[in-house]
């Protein structure tokens, strides 16, 4: 099997099983080890972990039990740190390997992983990116700046093929679990639409199988986050919420209804909206009152720093606190300060004011 290198770099992949027994057998030969141990491994969240462990007699060993689903699984000789990468599947599968050369190894009689193999036979200019790798790193050691520009714009040119193939397969694969593994690694530049697709296919050809799940379960915060996009466009009244400000009482959104409110999410160790902070006391100040209220909603994860910045900053305005970030998922907040302005109705008229905008903005209202 080869070219395992950029297949541990861009995912790992999964094939349902062809059902023919209810045990697997790995009957492994290395050419170089007449006797030491093989250490079977499988690919988890959170890494490679050993789940057997076999002798090897006159370069020979075998594994044998069952599993639910075929998954990725590695294979470890020894010290070597090069391992045959295979899936492990309810089959008699055969590896011959050769110490020396262990990402070469030929593996068989599973139809898992010669589907595996074709895809890993079929990286384009695999080959030629590695030894781009190579040639770059002369280049660097030689100084030689037009040269490393060249290199590099030819390695963009093959990740970016590369990465098409990797996307290609998965679409042409969605009926085996080889498809499903490498959907993992690709699940999370897609669109949301597009994501719901995959997973309503995979999971029709694949059902409860984990990397089908995992799949699924990234999907539930993308949807979230749609949801709270469209909560907050311009023209839809702001998502109510309740929570306390800096002296423990509890304060709700709502309980500002006859007045416009700039809504702040932000935080102390936020630069950008420590620099704004000025602006605000200027709104504040020339504002403030009965027709204009700030409420600023700190994403601190405690108190003290919170509170110190308050302090620093000079602010005299609602001042709030959602250390879980319970109140931000909900505004679909995903970088701050992050700011509406809404208006007496609680409706949004305004994002990310900053600065004069903000001024201009009040200027008009009140």
């Amino acid at each position: 099997m080869r070219k395992i290198g950029f297949l541990l770099l861009t995912g790992l992949v999964v094939l349902v099983s062809c059902g023919k027994t209810d045990q697997y057998k790995v009957s492994g030969t290395v050419e170089g080890v007449s006797e030491g141990q093989a250490v079977l491994q499988k690919i988890e969240a959170q890494g490679p972990a050993a789940i057997d462990t076999a002798e090897i007699v006159d370069g020979a060993f075998t594994f044998t039990g069952s599993v639910e689903y075929p998954e990725l699984h590695l294979i470890y000789i020894d010290d070597n740190q090069v391992p045959v990468a295979f899936f492990l599947e309810n089959a008699n599968i055969k590896i011959n390997a050769d110490v020396e050369n262990m990402q070469d190894a030929e593996v068989s009689g599973s139809e898992v992983n010669d589907i595996f193999k074709a895809f890993n036979d079929s990286v384009p200019a695999n080959d030629r990116a590695q030894s781009l790798q190579q040639e770059f790193m002369a280049a660097r050691q030689s100084g030689d700046q037009e040269k490393m520009q060249q290199l590099a714009a030819e390695y963009q040119g093959i990740m970016q093929e590369q990465q098409q193939y990797y996307r290609d397969f998965v679409m042409a694969n969605t009926d085996n679990v080889v498809g499903a593994f490498l959907a993992m690694n690709m699940a999370g530049s897609m669109e949301l639409t597009e994501l719901e697709e995959l997973v309503a296919s995979l999971k029709e050809s694949n059902p409860g199988h984990p990397y089908v799940l995992e799949i699924e379960g990234m999907l539930e915060p993308m949807q979230k986050q749609k949801a709270a996009e469209g909560a907050i466009e311009e023209g839809k009244k702001a998502p109510a919420f309740t929570l306390t400000d800096k002296d423990g009482n509890e304060v709700s959104l709502e309980s500002f209804q006859g007045k416009y409110v700039f809504l702040d999410f932000w935080a102390s160790w936020c630069s950008p909206c420590r620099q704004e902070s000025p602006n605000m006391v200027k709104a504040y100040e020339k504002f403030g009152g009965e027709n204009f209220e700030i409420v600023g909603v700190s994403i601190d994860k405690t108190a003290e720093p919170w509170l110190k910045a308050v302090e620093e900053d000079n602010m005299t305005w609602t001042l709030l606190h959602d250390p879980q970030g319970d109140v931000a998922n909900i505004y679909g907040v995903k970088s701050i300060p992050f700011t509406l302005l809404l208006d007496k109705e609680g409706v949004i008229i305004g994002k990310n004011l900053r600065g004069e905008q903000l001024q201009t903005k009040l200027e008009e209202l009140l």
